[in-house]
This record gives C-alpha cells, structure tokens and sequence, in this order.
C-alpha cells in the first residue's frame, strides 16, 4: 500500500474508514473474552476464562460467545472513524 501511495500521509477520510475497519476487526475479535470477563464479574459459577468459555459454549452454544457483537462493532466503527481521522487532521497540522 505505501508504494500506492508514494509516501504520502492518509488522508482524513483513508484515516476515517482504515481506522473503523480496525476498531471493527478488534471488537469483533474480543467480544468472547469480553462475554466471559462480564460473566465472571456478574456470577460467581465461571470461575476461569476457559471455564467460563467451556461453560458457555456447553449451555448457551458457540454463538453465545459473541452476544452484543452488533452493537459493540456499531459503536467502534464510529469512534474509530472519529479517533482516526482526528488523530491524522490534527497531525497534519503540525507538518
């Protein structure tokens, strides 16, 4: 992609739309962890992150472990995007 783009910095809206894409794949990507860590906060029964993804995927099912991943990748494209485009406006300013 550099040699695309010969050096030049992203622009705000390449910024914009790579950085959502990532926030997007990270949120995506945690969201187990991020289930079993609130069940294990909220339930004294998962004891363990294995444990707990043993227990969920054995009572609720494999899909269970991504709950709520529509709303958390919604609000990740969002702040991504901001986070991004902002991060690289502002560093162009001082360039």
């Amino acid at each position: 992609m550099a040699k695309q783009r010969k050096g030049r910095p992203l622009s705000t809206v390449e910024a914009a739309v790579l950085g959502s894409a990532a926030s997007a794949i990270a949120q995506a990507v945690t969201t187990p962890l991020d289930v079993v860590r609130t069940r294990i906060m909220v339930d004294k029964a998962y004891s363990s992150v294995t444990g707990g993804l043993r227990k969920i995927v054995s009572e609720e099912g494999f899909p269970a472990l991504w709950a709520g991943t529509t709303p958390r990748i919604g609000r990740s494209l969002l702040s991504g995007a901001i986070q991004f485009s902002s991060y690289e406006f502002t560093k162009g300013l001082f360039q």
